[in-house]
């Protein structure tokens, strides 16, 4: 294998920049984890995008300034330059690697409080944010929690689109409780100390989806917030800093699907003009800010900054989790209507390989069939408008809930006969296929008791 050069180097940043690290306006670039599938299928387990701001247009080729920020790197990365003398250097709580501090004493109390949060912050809690490149490819990037331990918690990315792989990261428990920055970034990007070296799973000093307890806590005291918002690049040198006031906006109810249907979430938003080190310039960032209502688990559900050349957004459009023991949820549906609308079911896209993440799901209907053996379901799959709604969609429909039922018959026990399927394309919608909520609600499997 040839040694890469300097050169090399410079051409594969380019490329990278010129086409796949960047998301249109209204999208974040998420990173990803393309996770074990958990049935066959012809197609590869697809990977995903990384969570940094995206240039004013998804399709456009690198800029000047871009070009610019590109040589800095690879400065960098063959061992060259410092950050400029006017930037913010790296804040000094934020170590990227290394192990957590000491949980704080109330680590158990906390565990407890927010395993019972407005939005509970458990093992299985799946966070969906839509990522869409072009208007013939929509992939899903899920933020899901595998463990929760005493000093942090163990949290995956994934997304469905080709080239990403999946990445692992641990939120130290005591930066749940006092951390004052907020650090989206997963994956290699932006993480790693030299080329080839595994990624950090640890940002010691951040959170990464939610406020900590003292920053909600100082939020409910004085209606403001000190928002800082940093990202590494390579070499672990500062590529974004973020950081100034925001300000109580509305105190609202925000509409996110949770756990199969619509909820109205309490939430705050929070306004302001940020100063903003982005990629070697300054400039002034509007911020917008939407926060779970919950001193438990302040999670942030919608984020936009926004300047004169860009726009880079997290939102959740989905929200799912186990219910406890089994009970509510999937099983109240089909107890009170005989049917219900399952959204934690996730497949690559255009496949009908069913993705790591669903595990949690299909476990709830397992324990649903054997609290009643009696039951009967019929699995219908559906999804939204892209690619049309023809015959393609409507195939691969089928295929899902054909998936779905293969995988509880041979992975989880259930009784051939007691399972159904079929599928119905785009020809169902629940919601508009105009907007990425209305498009998360039509990718769905419907559970129909017999």
């Amino acid at each position: 294998m040839l040694k890469p050069t300097a050169t090399t180097v410079f051409l594969s940043l380019l490329l990278v920049t010129g086409c796949g690290s960047s998301a249109p306006n209204g999208a974040a670039s998420v990173p990803a984890a393309a996770p074990v599938a958990l049935t066959p299928a012809a197609e590869r387990a697809a990977p995903q995008p990384t969570e940094r701001e995206p240039p004013a247009s998804a399709n456009a080729s690198p800029s000047p300034s871009d070009l610019g920020s590109i040589i800095s790197d690879l400065k960098d990365l063959i061992g060259g330059s410092k950050p400029p003398e006017d930037g913010p250097g790296v804040p000094e709580a934020l170590i990227a690697g290394g192990d957590c501090p000491p949980a704080p004493a109330e680590a158990e109390q906390d565990i407890v409080a927010q395993a019972n949060a407005v939005v509970p912050l458990k093992e299985g809690l799946t966070l969906t944010q839509t990522w869409r490149p072009n208007p013939q490819e929509e992939y899903e990037c899920l933020f899901q929690v595998t463990k929760v331990g005493v000093d942090d918690i163990t949290t995956t990315l994934s997304c469905n689109a080709p080239g990403r792989t999946p990445y692992v990261r641990r939120i130290c428990r005591a930066d749940l409780r006092g951390a004052r920055i907020l650090y989206t970034e997963y994956g290699k990007d932006h993480v790693v100390a030299t080329p080839g070296r595994e990624p950090a799973e640890i940002i010691v000093g951040a959170t990464a989806f939610s406020l900590s307890t003292d920053q909600f806590a100082q939020l409910k005291l004085d209606n403001r917030l000190l928002y800082h918002f940093v990202q590494l690049i390579p070499s672990r040198r500062l590529g974004i800093d973020k950081s100034g006031e925001l300000r109580v906006a509305a105190r609202r109810t925000a509409t996110v699907i949770v756990n199969d249907k619509p909820v109205a979430l309490p939430v705050i938003e929070l306004t302001g003009t940020v100063k903003a080190w982005n990629g070697g310039r300054w400039s002034d960032d509007d911020i917008s800010s939407v926060v779970v209502d919950d001193e438990r688990f302040p999670l942030l559900v919608d984020l936009r900054s926004r300047n004169a050349r860009s726009e880079f957004r997290i939102r959740y459009e989905k929200i799912t989790y186990p219910s406890a023991e089994g009970q509510g949820g999937l099983e109240e549906g089909l107890l009170e209507n005989n049917k219900v609308d399952v959204y934690g079911i996730y497949f690559d896209f255009n496949s009908d390989r069913i993705r790591l993440e669903s595990e949690p799901v299909l476990k709830e209907i397992e324990t649903i069939m054997k609290r009643h053996p009696d039951w009967r379901l019929s699995i219908a799959g559906h999804t939204d408008n892209i690619g049309g709604n023809g015959d393609y969609n409507l195939q691969l429909s089928r295929n899902r809930s054909e998936a779905v039922r293969t995988t509880l018959i041979s992975r989880f026990g259930i009784a051939a006969d007691r399972l159904t399927s079929n599928g119905y394309g785009a020809s169902a919608p629940k919601d508009t296929n105009d907007t990425p909520e209305g498009r998360a609600r039509n990718r769905r499997v419907e559970l129909v008791r017999q």
